[in-house]
């Protein structure tokens, strides 16, 4: 376990974030969206920048608040699987997001995160090179890294975008090992422990310059990191239908472009992607 001092890491952020820290939650996600429907209140970070627990009731959550956990007891993923990490060895957040716009796009802040996310582990480690495999997870060297979750609702003034992100930091090989092998950690892969902290600061860092380039420059670059672009691979459908596609890319609204053996084309958005 590293002493990374996430928690300061935190109430560091910069002053257009909101964040809030919780040792130990069942799920980030969870805070997040009881968070989205409180009344907005004023800042709630303490004057000695002292992380809360949350005990002090909701803030209300504005765009660009964040809520990260040391440990979480009910994290989960897509399609219901659990997150389970022990605590001070992963990442551990969830992002909120509002958007007014008229024509909201709901994959935006799916892409965003990974692209962010994929930087920031980049900047953090530079010999790292992670690879986006559709629709949610970060890979590296063809093992799970990270994994995403978004949900969304629009009230018809604004999409709520709710992301959560789970990050393999510093975990431990005999915990990896309990996932058959399918999953690698930072730690792990770049041979030395990582600082969450100086990730979660270089995962800010990203989104807000993200946030300030065109939608369609942000598809290019979650494009550019597609894992098994032009690979045969399998497709596994949530009926658990199986289908051998080649991959040929991701549209704009978040869904997977593949070809048939057939050598028809469909398009997707659900399933998963194996090898």
């Amino acid at each position: 376990m590293v002493d990374d001092g996430l928690a300061g890491a935190v109430w560091a952020l910069p002053p257009h974030w909101q964040g809030r820290y919780f040792a130990a939650v069942d799920s980030t996600q969870d805070e997040a969206r009881a968070a989205s429907r409180a009344a907005r209140q004023a800042d709630p970070r303490p004057a000695a920048g002292v992380a809360s627990d949350g005990a002090d009731g909701y803030p209300g959550a504005p765009h660009r608040s964040i809520f990260v956990a040391d440990y979480q007891r009910a994290g989960r993923g897509r399609q219901g699987r659990a997150w389970v990490a022990n605590p001070g060895v992963a990442l551990l957040l969830s992002v909120v997001f509002r958007d007014p716009a008229a024509t909201p796009l709901p994959w935006r802040w799916t892409s965003l995160a990974s692209v962010a996310l994929a930087g920031a582990i980049e900047a953090v480690l530079p010999g790292l090179r992670p690879a986006i495999k559709w629709p949610n997870d970060l890979l590296l060297n063809d093992r799970k890294i990270a994994g995403i979750l978004a949900e969304t609702s629009w009230d018809g003034l604004q999409l709520l975008a709710i992301v959560g992100v789970g990050v393999n930091v510093n975990t431990a090989p005999a915990d990896l090992a309990r996932v058959g092998g399918l999953a690698t950690s930072l730690a792990a892969a770049s041979g030395q422990p990582v600082d969450r902290g100086r990730l979660l600061h270089a995962f800010v860092q990203r989104i807000d310059a993200w946030l300030e380039r065109p939608a369609a420059e942000l598809n290019a670059a979650w494009h550019a990191r597609l894992w098994g672009r032009g690979q045969r691979l399998r497709l596994v459908e949530l009926s658990h239908e199986q289908q051998e596609v080649v991959v040929l890319g991701a549209e704009p609204d978040g869904a997977l472009r593949v070809r048939l053996p057939d050598g028809t084309e469909r398009r997707t958005t659900t399933g998963e992607l194996i090898c």
